[in-house]
């Protein structure tokens, strides 16, 4: 079957959600949904619960059941990806410039202090309930937040439908998707999630920063892909999958065929790469999954 035609879209995490296949009261539960997660999870909410966290570093904190569930994903995904998807890169993204609401952001400040240190994922402690940041470190959770919250959303479907959250797409039906740089492709159920640098981007110091940073070096990544596009059975699957590829740069296509997801890349003047597995599914006609 297809996914009904109807959408219904609000604003949420600094991004429009749009849903199709929800009745009435499946709509108030989802814009509930994303709005609680926004309320726990922002940088930039003062009274979040990441906020509060953020303030112990150094110390175990009792949190939420929400908020547990969640570092234990991220750390799942900085272990998956060898470290690229960290979790604890909160303060290299102030120190780039990313200190506020990106709608927020001034064109241009003083440069940036981008200082380089240890990666600090390996030391963020889940014990139950009880968290503890590394000292001297930040969390910042929205490298699983968003994914999770479109997957989950769309669990709440009595039926065919989609969640799409700045992008990132989980469906359940058949549905034709329109790519990054044009293109399309079609889902039958799954997921797709594109990172990349053309959207949240910055001046400091005359300098263009963005959000992805490399944990090597604790800058943003110098990666030549503007975006990646990658197929997966999750919306988190291949959000997490997608930065990864995003920040290995050349290696990307490989490291997605080894574990048989299909990605889509694109460089700054536009060229397209796809991946092995991207290749054989289109010649497949079949669904991402």
């Amino acid at each position: 079957m297809s996914v009904p035609s109807e959408r219904y879209a609000f604003r949420a995490m600094g991004c429009d959600v749009i849903v199709a296949g929800a009745s009435t009261s499946r709509r108030i539960e989802i814009e509930r949904l994303f709005a609680r997660r926004d309320q726990t999870f922002s940088r930039f909410r003062p009274e979040s619960e990441l906020s509060r966290v953020n303030g112990a570093a150094g110390r175990p904190v009792h949190v939420s059941p929400d908020f547990a569930d969640m570092v234990a994903v991220a750390l799942d995904a900085a272990r998956e990806t060898d470290g690229l998807v960290d979790p604890t890169l909160g303060a290299e993204l102030e120190r780039a410039g990313y200190d506020a609401d990106f709608a927020s952001l001034r064109p241009d400040s003083p440069r940036p202090l981008l200082l380089s240190g240890p990666r600090l994922h390996a030391s963020l402690r889940l014990t139950g309930r009880l968290v503890t940041v590394p000292g001297g470190a930040r969390l910042d959770l929205n490298g699983v937040v968003k994914g999770r919250t479109v997957d989950d959303a769309l669990a709440l479907l009595d039926g065919d439908g989609f969640v799409s959250a700045g992008g990132d797409l989980a469906v359940q039906g058949a549905l034709t998707v329109a790519l990054p740089h044009g293109g399309t492709v079609s889902l039958l159920g799954g997921a797709l999630a594109t990172s990349g640098i053309d959207r949240r981007r910055w001046i400091r110091g005359g300098e263009t920063q963005h959000h992805l940073i490399d944990p090597l070096t604790g800058r943003p990544s110098r990666s030549p892909w503007e975006q990646v596009t990658v197929c997966g059975s999750t919306c988190l699957a291949a959000d997490i999958s997608a930065k990864a590829a995003f920040l290995l740069g050349a290696r990307g296509p490989g490291w997605l065929d080894a574990r048989g997801l299909p990605g889509r890349f694109v460089r700054a003047d536009g060229q397209h790469v796809m991946n092995s597995s991207w290749e054989r599914a289109l010649r497949r006609v079949s669904a991402c999954t």
